[in-house]
Formats: structure tokens, C-alpha cells, sequence
């Protein structure tokens, strides 16, 4: 009988050190870059996954983004995450209305003591409808506020 309660605490020990849970709820802030605006993240719950949306400026006009990211902790800890995803993405492109696929990539740290987080990421764009056009320079820096709800 102890064999067997050793045995539990040992495998409940080994399990629950790989779970990994969602790092914060949600996040508002600015993107500057290439494509400079608003940009908000939510995590879905109890995942490492999340959900993005943005309302940016670049030189081809206003667009709405949503992306859904799927994040990495590359560290074993909450502060550096390593994210990439995919998503759609739709405007104001050279004075169409057009709508395309956009992925990205970047990597995000989370200030310890305050509720701010800072992210570097790449975000390319495919154009599909009314003009076909591709944009591979898409760099970015943002700053975003962290909060629950």
C-alpha cells in the first residue's frame, strides 16, 4: 500500500511539472513597426493558446487582423514566450477594400512585477482578393498592458 501511494505522489509530481497553463488572461496595447496601431491578445482557457486581433496602419492603408497563436515557454519559465501562428486579415490595400492570410512569429516577455509584457514579432501578408500582393517585411515591436477579467 505505501509502494502504491509512493508511486501516485511520484507520477503526480512528474505530471503536473509539464502542465503548463495560460501565462496571463488578456493583453492591450501598441504595435510599432512596419505596421504601427492597436493591438489586443487573449489567451483561451487553460491553454497555451490565444487569440489576436489588431487594427493596424502600414503603407498600403488601415486593416483588421485575427490570429490564432499556439505559445511556447522556450525557458521553463512565464516570462519568454515564443509564439507563431496564422489568421486573416482584412482593409484598405493601395485604396481596395481587400482581405488576405497573414502568419507570424515572434517572441514576448512578461515584466515580473508589473502587468506589462514586450514583444518582437514578424508578421508577412498574403493579399488574395482584388489585388494579389505579397508583404514579407512586416517587423514589429510592441508594448501591451496585462489584465484579467
Amino acid at each position: 500500500m505505501i509502494m502504491i501511494r509512493t508511486t501516485i505522489f511520484i507520477l503526480t509530481i512528474i505530471v503536473s511539472a509539464n502542465l503548463a497553463g495560460q501565462p496571463y488572461e488578456h493583453s492591450l496595447g501598441i504595435r510599432a513597426g512596419y505596421s504601427s496601431g492597436i493591438t489586443y491578445k487573449g489567451f483561451l482557457r487553460h491553454q497555451m493558446a490565444a487569440i489576436e486581433g489588431d487594427v493596424l496602419y502600414n503603407r498600403h492603408g488601415f486593416n483588421l487582423s485575427l490570429l490564432y497563436e499556439y505559445h511556447l515557454e522556450p525557458f521553463r519559465n512565464r516570462r519568454w514566450l515564443t509564439y507563431f501562428g496564422g489568421g486573416v486579415f482584412g482593409g484598405n490595400w493601395e485604396a481596395e477594400f481587400s482581405t488576405g492570410l497573414s502568419a507570424i512569429a515572434g517572441i514576448e516577455y512578461n515584466v515580473r512585477d508589473l502587468p506589462i509584457s514586450f514583444g518582437i514579432d514578424w508578421k508577412p501578408m498574403m493579399n488574395i482578393y482584388r489585388l494579389f500582393e505579397i508583404d514579407l517585411l512586416d517587423f514589429g515591436v510592441s508594448i501591451r498592458y496585462r489584465f484579467s477579467l
